[in-house]
Order: structure tokens, then C-alpha cells, then sequence
């Protein structure tokens, strides 16, 4: 398994380009994830780019871990799937003024990918191969992961 700066990355995980934790969630979207220092509180603030076929749809710094969290492949993992979480709030999902500042493209993104990508957020439900575990993970990967 890949290690990037002491942390071991997650099964089916690899390092990206921009030498970052990378979460390869399907053929064509990737998370990216990174720890950018702590809150005053002691969280772990995350920094997070959403990208498809290599063109960036989100990016951001407002997602954070539980009080106290230690940084490890099992935290990474909570982070992802709480970030693609958000990521793939759809109309009806919560209220309209939390689209108010996607642009065109994350709006046109958000219609057709949303909906199939929310899978692999999903608790114990793998978006990869159905099974009752949780997607970034997944055990079934194996060696092509």
C-alpha cells in the first residue's frame, strides 16, 4: 500500500500527481485529501479537491474531523465519505440556498453524477461492487486497487 508522509493510504488508494492522498472513486472522478493544520478546537480541517476526467468541480477547506482526531487511513476514509456526502446533496436533499454559489458546471455536474456517485458515501453499502462495506476500501479491489 502506498504511504504518503507516515500515513498509510487506504486499500484502492494512491498518491496523485499533486502528491496528495487520492481516492480514485470511479473511472472518471477523483477526491483528493489532505490535512491543513487543526481547528481551535482540535479538529483535523481538511482540504478537498473533487475532480472528473482531471478538471477540478469542487474545492474547498470546510469539512473537519471529530474533536481529537488522530490522522489515520481509517480518519481519511471518514473524511472522504463525509466530503463526498456533501459533495452530492441533490435539489430536495436540503434546502435551495445551499446551491445558491455553484456555478453552471457544478450545477450540470451535480444533475448527472450526484445521484450514482452518493453511493460510495453510502454506510456499509460499497458503490464499487454492492457489497456491505464501505466504498473506499473496498475489499473486493484487492490487487488492482
Amino acid at each position: 500500500m502506498p504511504v504518503l508522509d507516515g500515513l498509510e493510504l487506504p486499500q484502492g488508494w494512491r498518491i496523485s500527481s499533486r502528491l496528495l492522498a487520492a481516492w480514485p472513486i470511479d473511472n472518471d472522478h477523483q477526491l483528493e485529501l489532505w490535512p491543513a493544520g487543526r481547528t481551535d478546537d482540535g479538529r483535523i480541517r481538511w482540504r478537498y479537491r473533487l475532480s472528473r476526467k482531471n478538471r477540478t468541480i469542487f474545492a474547498g477547506s470546510e469539512i473537519a474531523s471529530a474533536v481529537g482526531a488522530v490522522l489515520t487511513s481509517a480518519e481519511l476514509i471518514r473524511a472522504a465519505r463525509t466530503v463526498l456526502s456533501f459533495l452530492t446533496l441533490r435539489e430536495g436533499d436540503t434546502d435551495a440556498e445551499y446551491f445558491a454559489s455553484y456555478t453552471r458546471a457544478q450545477i450540470a455536474w451535480r444533475d448527472e453524477f450526484a445521484e450514482e456517485l452518493s453511493l460510495y458515501a453510502m454506510d456499509n453499502l460499497c458503490g464499487y461492487c454492492g457489497g456491505e462495506h464501505l466504498s473506499p476500501g473496498c475489499p473486493s479491489l484487492g490487487a488492482e486497487g
